[in-house]
């Protein structure tokens, strides 16, 4: 089988490498197809240039996003399984590609031999989806002490410190998570870099808002945290919300994608762009040591799919389309 995917950051492109490396029962990763940019992080697997191509000896392919399905789908055969990811198809491009995808992207679902949903809202506007979450690699739990890395990063013991994790993107929307950090008083640590990082460092001047740029600890952050919020204007499944409830912290996050079915009573939900929204949740919780303790327990027992689980789900789907 062949992964196809189109430029691609953060969760989607972990939920490829996770499937690439570990394949359902039965099937063999011949190859990723993607955007020169991404070979390396798809290191240690074959890597091809994102061409019709790089699909013809596949007993199946799956691509990954309408772009990639377009690719995917230039050939007859073989059998073409198309996951949707995010349901505005042409979010974060430009104006005219925006117009070109979203008159295409009909068509293109409607070609495909199966659709897998990441979630039950995408689910919802294209029949016949189904629904599977994104698998990805477990972060694994925390390296070091929570009063170590606090301590690095110069927070005290009993305070409360808000955590994100996010790509430094107009769609991630963290000028918002900035100024409800401000209104609340609170201190927040994001972990991520991206284009915007100059303007949200001018933002964060005054707060107790620190950019720490990109971050191989991220369990020990999570450890060390006692909140997470995720500001997005949109969203699938994002795999960032599992890993903080995973950590047992409590989520105010956006009411975009899957998050209000993640999230459940662990947290918090808010609407995208409301910075007076997201202080008075943040501070709601940081300010109750009762009500966040209860929203930890709740997040520690969320039942979450287990990236095994999903695999074997795929696989079902690839079988299907192949008999």
């Amino acid at each position: 089988m062949v992964h196809v995917l189109g430029p691609s950051t953060g969760g989607i492109r972990r939920h490829v490498r996770y499937l690439a490396h570990n394949p359902p029962p039965g099937f063999t990763t011949l190859r990723v197809c993607g955007p020169g940019s991404l070979e390396q992080y798809f290191d240690g697997l074959p890597f091809a240039p994102l061409t019709a191509d790089g699909i013809a000896d596949a007993d199946v392919v799956h691509a990954h996003g309408v772009t990639a399905g377009r690719v995917a789908l230039r050939r007859r055969r073989p059998p073409v399984v198309l996951t949707l990811h995010v349901y505005d198809v042409a979010g974060g491009r430009p104006a005219p590609a925006r117009a070109a995808l979203r008159m295409l992207a009909p068509a293109i679902v409607r070609r495909a031999d199966a659709v897998i949903a990441v979630s039950v809202e995408i689910a919802a506007r294209v029949p016949g989806a189904v629904v599977i979450p994104p698998a990805a690699e477990p972060r694994g739990a925390p390296r070091r002490d929570r009063r170590e890395v606090r301590a690095e990063l110069g927070a005290a013991d009993d305070e409360v410190v808000v955590m994100s994790i996010a790509r430094l993107h107009r769609d991630k929307s963290l000028h918002v998570l900035i100024e409800a950090a401000r209104l609340a008083g609170l201190t927040c640590w994001v972990a991520g870099d991206g284009p915007l990082r100059a303007e949200l460092e001018r933002l964060a001047q005054g707060t107790r808002v620190r950019l720490l740029g990109y971050r191989d600890d991220v369990s020990d952050l999570l450890g060390a945290a006692d909140l997470f919020a995720l500001t997005s204007l949109g969203e699938g499944y994002p795999v960032v919300v599992v890993e903080a409830l995973q950590a047992g912290l409590p989520v105010v996050a956006t009411d975009v994608g899957a998050v209000r079915e993640m999230v459940g009573d662990a947290g918090e939900i808010v609407d995208p762009g409301d910075a007076t929204a997201l202080a008075s949740s943040l501070s709601r919780i940081a300010g109750n040591d009762e009500v966040r303790a209860g929203l930890m327990r709740r997040a520690g027992a969320r039942s979450l799919p287990q990236p095994e689980e999903l695999v074997r789900r795929v696989g079902e789907v690839y079988q299907r389309v192949m008999s």
